[in-house]
């Protein structure tokens, strides 16, 4: 009896064992299945549009939600429908910066947010108002500005980026790259535009570098500081292709494919008054496949991996 009361010892906690071990490889398992692997990244845009704006969502596989900008304040229903179909759950909103093309949808969506929009984190520059207003042109409709401050005032979970910060989002690794700064006061016109915060995301295989509306005058500081880190991918080009960033930029950046926030009014514009033809035949060149509002109806998506 001794005898088999041990080997029963012993069977039960060989099984307990195996029981735990078992527990432990599916907790293991399952923590493994939630880990993003993929992400989609999906431009809009309506290609018989008059102006230019800029609206991305990206959504890994284990169905989270990132908004970048989101237009024109008559772009939030378009807007509100995208996120629907995610469960009205929006895991972070970057703001680029606050001009009406990039910020609009958004400060009209706080103001009246019928759909119940949850948006767990938001993502921005600090604007540095005085300077801002002293410097601030017709085209920077820098009420726009004073509304999204007053839209996001009693926010709690919003998160200024500076320039080098790194963060986890959704699974990417964000690098900022531009962002509002002392250099940046010290421009004289376009101070929105340059502050942009420009970041760029990294899976395990492969990125994008997202270059909002950063214009010229930052270039070659971004070269001299970020010329390794440059090489990604797919690229949203910077300022709608004009005009912003020039060739000598994009060809450290090597992309695949490149993203135009513009309408067809702009990407295929013959008078010289914009630069995105002459960007867009030089990409095509280098055998990038470009995407604008006007072809493929404004709606491209890429897989990040």
């Amino acid at each position: 009896m001794n005898d088999r009361l041990k080997n029963m010892t012993r069977l039960m906690a060989l099984l307990m064992l195996f029981l735990s071990v078992s527990c432990l490889y599916a907790a293991s398992a399952h923590a493994a299945s939630q880990k993003p692997v993929s992400w989609t990244i999906r431009q809009y845009g309506r290609g018989d549009a008059a102006h230019q704006s800029m609206f991305y969502t990206i959504r890994s596989n284990t169905g989270k939600l990132v908004v970048i900008d989101g237009g024109w304040k008559s772009d939030a229903d378009l807007v509100r429908s995208v996120i629907r179909k995610d469960g009205n759950v929006v895991s972070a909103w970057i703001v680029t910066h606050p001009h009406p093309d990039h910020v609009g949808a958004l400060s009209e969506i706080l103001r009246n947010n019928t759909t119940k929009i949850r948006i767990r984190k938001i993502y921005t520059i600090f604007v540095n108002r005085s300077a801002y207003r002293r410097t601030r042109k017709v085209w920077d409709e820098y009420d726009v500005y004073e509304e999204f401050r007053r839209r996001t005032k009693g926010f709690e979970a919003i998160t200024y980026l500076k320039e080098k910060d790194v963060i986890d989002l959704i699974g990417l690794k964000m690098t900022v790259l531009n962002a509002w700064d002392a250099s940046v006061n010290r421009l004289r016109a376009n101070l929105c535009n340059h502050g942009s915060l420009m970041f760029k995301l990294e899976g395990e295989k492969q990125s994008m570098l997202f270059c909002a509306d950063v214009g010229t005058p930052r270039q070659k500081r971004l070269l001299r500081r970020y010329k390794k880190l440059l090489p990604s991918t797919y690229v949203q080009c910077a300022h709608h292709g004009n005009p912003g960033f020039n060739e000598t930029f994009y060809r450290y950046v090597k992309p695949e494919v490149a993203f135009i926030d513009a309408p067809k009014m702009i990407t295929e514009d013959t008078s010289g008054k914009y630069s995105a033809p002459s960007l867009i035949r030089y990409l095509k060149k280098k055998g990038v496949k470009v995407y604008t509002f006007a072809n493929g109806g404004g709606h491209h998506t890429v897989r990040l991996r």
